[in-house]
This record gives structure tokens, sequence and C-alpha cells, in this order.
């Protein structure tokens, strides 16, 4: 049985996304050293992570990570010696990637000055006819399902499922949630900053808590309360019509952000 497409591209992703996990802890574990000590280090760590990640699951399991939590595997039908292509597959994508990194330096090593520059211009060249053939690749893999990479295709590595007898749901109800909650997320994104928070709570406290009267016996004292916003002590304190001290910044902040701004303990309008 064919593995879905959708399956091969989240196999890809997700071997990424653990590059990227090993990325994160890497530079957490690091992040008390001094600034830019590894610096010049970085094509060096990035290759040891991508061997974490594409290398040593090949000769400990056979497959990598994403293939693993997908229930794939490189088919070993294509030829008799398909292991030893799954190795160079892996090795490939961490020479790739040393080499993208550190081109300059084996340049203006081995090759003499006068023709770096034209050089140069062919790996530039071939870096976009890469990037056009892997364009083209993906449009012919969604058509036949193969080869979801270029260097699939070079090798001839092909996958399988694991469990071909195991029969495939065709419930995609947990794919439609994950749309529609995407799909919700976004407009959340979008619309949020349309909103004018500070006015919609002003509307909402007055429907919860009316507008009571000034007492004006309550007065408040301007070294013993309380922020009406922050309820921390007031910073530059600002006494409104209504007895009640604010901080500086909360009353010009809220002021700034919806004129019509209501005190918090009482309801009254506060004028700037």
């Amino acid at each position: 049985m064919a593995v879905p497409r959708d399956n091969q591209i989240d196999a890809i992703e997700l071997d990424s996304e653990c590059y990227n996990l090993f990325s994160t802890q890497f530079n957490q574990a690091i992040s008390h050293l001094q600034v830019g000590v590894l610096k010049k280090f970085e094509p060096e760590i990035s290759a040891l992570l991508n061997l974490a990640v594409y290398v040593i699951p090949i000769y400990a399991n056979s497959s990598l990570v994403g293939h693993q939590l997908l229930g794939i595997s490189f088919s070993d039908k294509v030829a008799k010696r398909i292991p030893k292509k799954w190795y160079l597959y892996g090795w490939l994508l961490v020479a790739l990637n040393w080499i993208s990194y550190r081109w300059k330096v084996i340049a203006s090593k081995i090759i003499k000055e006068e023709t770096v520059q034209s050089v140069n211009g062919v790996v530039d060249n071939c870096q976009i006819l890469s990037k056009s053939l892997s364009l083209l690749n993906s449009l012919v893999f969604l058509k036949q399902g193969k080869y979801p990479t270029l260097l699939h295709r070079a090798l001839n590595l092909r996958t399988q499922l694991v469990n071909p007898d195991n029969s495939q749901s065709s419930d995609f109800s947990t794919l439609t949630r994950e749309l529609l909650w995407h799909s919700f997320a976004e407009t959340l994104m979008f619309a949020l900053p349309l909103i004018n928070v500070h006015r919609v709570k002003r509307w909402f406290s007055q429907l919860i808590r009316p507008e009571e009267g000034i007492n004006d016996d309550f007065m408040l004292n301007t070294t013993n309360s309380a922020c009406a916003v922050c309820n921390e002590a007031p910073i530059i304190p600002q006494k409104t019509q209504c007895h009640h001290i604010f901080c500086y910044y909360c009353l010009k902040a809220n002021l700034a952000a919806d004129p019509d701004f209501l005190c918090p303990l009482c309801s009254s309008k506060i004028d700037d």
C-alpha cells in the first residue's frame, strides 16, 4: 500500500522539528556561557545535531524519527543494497548542510584567489538550479506521490508502511478539528488587535456594576493608598474627581486607550 503524500511530508517536517528541538535545548544549555564563545563553531554544532537526527536513528533503527512516529520506513524493495543508500541519505544531509555553512572558508583554502569569484558564481548558479529542481520535484511528487525531496529521487529512496495490513481509518474528524482550530486562531490573531480591550472592559464593568455616586465624605490619602488600576503603591500619585488615587502612567495610559475611561472602583467618569 502506497504511503499517503501527507505522511511523507509530515515525516520530513517532524525530522526538522526534532533538529529545532535539539537546537533549542542546546542553546538553553549554553545560555550561561560568554556570549559568542561558540559562534565560530556553529556549523560543526549544527552538523552534530544533524547527526543526531538524520544519521544515528538510521544506524539504530533503520529509519528516521519522523518515519517511526508515522509508522513508515524506507522501502527495501527497490535495490538489494538499499540500507547503504539510507546511510548515504543521512550523511549527505549532514554534509550538505555543513558545506553550505563553511563553503567560503573551504573555497579560500583550496581554490586560488583569482578564481574564487568565478567558482562562487558557479556555486550560486548550482544553488539556483537545485532550488528550481526541488520545486519541479515537489510538483511531480504531488502528482505521483513518490520521492518527496530531490535527494530521495537522486538516491531512488521510497517509503513503505510498516504495517500495511492495518486498515487506515478514513475518519477525518481529528484533521477537521485541527483545521478549524487553526482557522479560529488565525481569525483571533487578525481580529484582536482591532478591538479596544479597554473600552470593552469598561462596557462590561458597567453591566455588572452600576455607577456609584461620589461620596464626599470618602477621601483617600495619597501616601497610604494603592493605585486603583495596578493595586500597587502609586508612582507620581494622581487624585481624580472621585477622590481615588492612580499612578500617573496607569491613568494616562488608560485615558489614551479609552477617552471614556471610568474609575475601576466607583465607575465614575474621569476627565483627562
